[in-house]
């Protein structure tokens, strides 16, 4: 199943094995096949194995005081042989991160961007970050030819358009949609609808 972030929190999207009527396999109940695909509501599972759910890993040296909501987001997704890869809460926050049902609530430091909740939105306080800074601080290679633990080319998408060149150098803007895939093509999301959150 795809874990969609709405504004009521997290909402799995249910796999229909066999669907009639004006659907396709796969569709969410009760949602058009044509509305769900307008909307980005296709299901796509999340891979099993651990490079499906890589680790937080380390903050940075960089790591500093302030507050962990960012001024701005971005929604970040992956995916690797077609599966949805699970980008953890706690990337860029500080060893001492205390969690609250799957979130990070506290830390003594964080870094320039940073995760809060396993939703791919990356909290940052100015503009100018590229997305390689956010691989950079996840402990995590990111280039034409490397994806996480993914080998082979790399496609990049922002807005649901195609980037090319190194997505390293994709800018991490508010409001931005990115999407990096390897391994097989799975129809990006031109948007994201961002839950409510706390503001620095």
């Amino acid at each position: 199943m795809r874990v969609t972030a709405t504004s009521a929190g997290l909402v799995a999207l249910a796999v229909c094995a066999s669907c009639g009527g004006d659907r396709t396999p796969g569709t969410p109940t009760g949602i058009d096949a044509r509305v769900a695909s307008e909307q980005g509501l296709l299901p796509t599972p999340i891979g099993s194995g651990p490079e499906f759910r890589p680790a937080a890993g380390a903050p940075a040296p960089g790591c500093e005081p302030g507050s962990l909501a960012g001024r701005y987001r971005a929604h970040v997704e992956v995916f690797g042989r077609k599966q949805a890869v699970v980008i953890p809460a706690g990337i860029g926050v500080g060893a001492d991160a205390r969690h609250e049902f799957g979130r990070v609530v506290g830390a003594d430091c964080r870094a320039a961007a940073r995760t809060l909740d396993p939703t791919g939105v990356v909290h940052f306080d100015r503009e100018g970050l590229r997305l390689g800074e956010l691989f950079a601080v996840w402990g995590q290679p990111l280039d034409r030819a490397r994806l996480l633990s993914f080998r082979g080319e790399v496609s990049a998408f922002v807005a649901g358009r195609p980037v090319t060149g190194d997505p390293a150098d994709i800018a991490l803007r508010d409001g931005a949609q990115i999407v990096l895939e390897s391994g097989g093509y799975i129809p990006p999301h031109p948007s994201f609808r961002f839950p409510p959150g706390p503001k620095p």
